[in-house]
């Protein structure tokens, strides 16, 4: 050993180094204890501060994260990535609306950036605002006119918002890109059937079966569609037929609550068709199915209380109307058969 070497001084490392390091070792916690240290003694390091909130973001830390990140952007105001990755922790924290804030610094100067928007158009959703949603979907498929999600997304919003018309196109066009898409056929179906063009559409809910026996959305559809055909022909006063009709919803029901039977609607439904084939016993059995999972259905409550008042059962029916007007205080047909018993 050299007597030189004995007395050379170790080798101090750069504090930003050490933690950077020990952030490509994998080793969290020693990366954040050394960028806390740097930042006790420098707290207007942005460096810094930015790699504390990248390990936290990885750490799934959001709390941490959110802290760094708007020490980041207090300095840097313009800083688009901060901007974008703090929007994404204001997601995983439910601040959906300052992360749509968050998001929108971004696209004030990247106004075609498509994966901003996807995330963008995704909160959109989770907030119900469909129209912001559709905008956005436009811009996309400006970009990718065969985007068979967006298109099928398009499709459900339109539907939901009572444009079946437009969902039609929607989801015939994801049928004309990908003619296997059984959601595309169900949905189409569903409203080719609203429409009352009730052939074709037990020929795409039929093949939507056939292409996944399992889809229970395919047989809710195919129970709407036979109950609302029903519904017509006892109107013409063909009883039989409507009966027949009706027999064959409550089939696609009973199939479709046996493979989804935490959906509060399918019990629903199926109490409607049942309570119309006048077996009220078996309705009420499905509609307290139904509120067993949803007890703030007051479609439900009423159409028991409806169900019970026609069973002679005025008592329990008044109970289930006033059930009604606790959940809905606007509903006049509660309120009107109230008055009446």
């Amino acid at each position: 050993m050299k007597l030189g070497n004995f007395f050379k001084k170790p080798e101090v490392k750069d504090p930003i180094q050490e933690a950077e390091d020990y952030k490509r070792a994998g080793k969290f916690d020693k990366a954040l204890e050394a960028y806390r240290n740097i930042l006790n003694n420098d707290p207007s390091n942005l460096k810094a501060w930015y790699d504390k909130a990248s390990i936290h973001l990885a750490l799934e830390q959001y709390g941490p994260a959110l802290e760094a990140y708007e020490k980041v952007l207090e300095a840097e105001p313009h800083n688009k990535k901060a901007w974008h990755e703090k929007g994404f922790v204001l997601v995983n924290l439910g601040r959906l609306k300052e992360a749509l804030e968050a998001y929108d610094k971004v696209l004030e100067s990247e106004p075609d950036n498509l994966k901003l928007l996807s995330e963008k158009a995704m909160i959109l959703k989770e907030l119900k605002m469909d129209s912001e949603v559709l905008k956005i979907y436009e811009k996309l498929l400006e970009n990718d006119p065969n985007n068979v999600k967006i298109l099928f997304d398009r499709g459900m919003i339109l539907s939901n918002m009572g444009k079946d018309a437009d969902a039609s196109i929607a989801f015939s066009k994801v049928l004309e890109i990908d003619p296997e898409h059984s959601g595309a056929m169900a949905r189409k179906g569903l409203n080719l059937g609203m429409q009352r063009q009730y052939a074709q559409s037990f020929v795409l809910l039929d093949k939507a079966l056939e292409k996944d026996p399992s889809n229970w959305f395919s047989l809710y559809a195919k129970g709407l569609v036979w109950k609302l055909k029903g519904t017509d022909l006892k109107s013409l006063d063909r009883r039989y037929e409507a009966v027949k009709s009706l027999d064959n919803a409550l089939q696609a029901f009973e199939k479709a609550t046996s493979l989804n039977p935490d959906n509060s609607k399918l019990w629903f439904e199926k109490g409607l068709v049942l309570k119309d084939l006048e077996r009220g016993n078996e309705a009420i059995r499905a509609f307290n199915k139904s509120l067993d999972i949803d007890p703030m259905n007051s479609k439900a409550w009423y159409e028991k209380g409806v169900t019970l008042k026609v069973l002679g059962n005025e008592g329990e029916a008044s109970k289930c109307f006033e059930k009604v007007l606790e959940i809905d205080p606007t509903h006049t047909l509660a309120r009107h058969k109230l008055k009446k018993m």
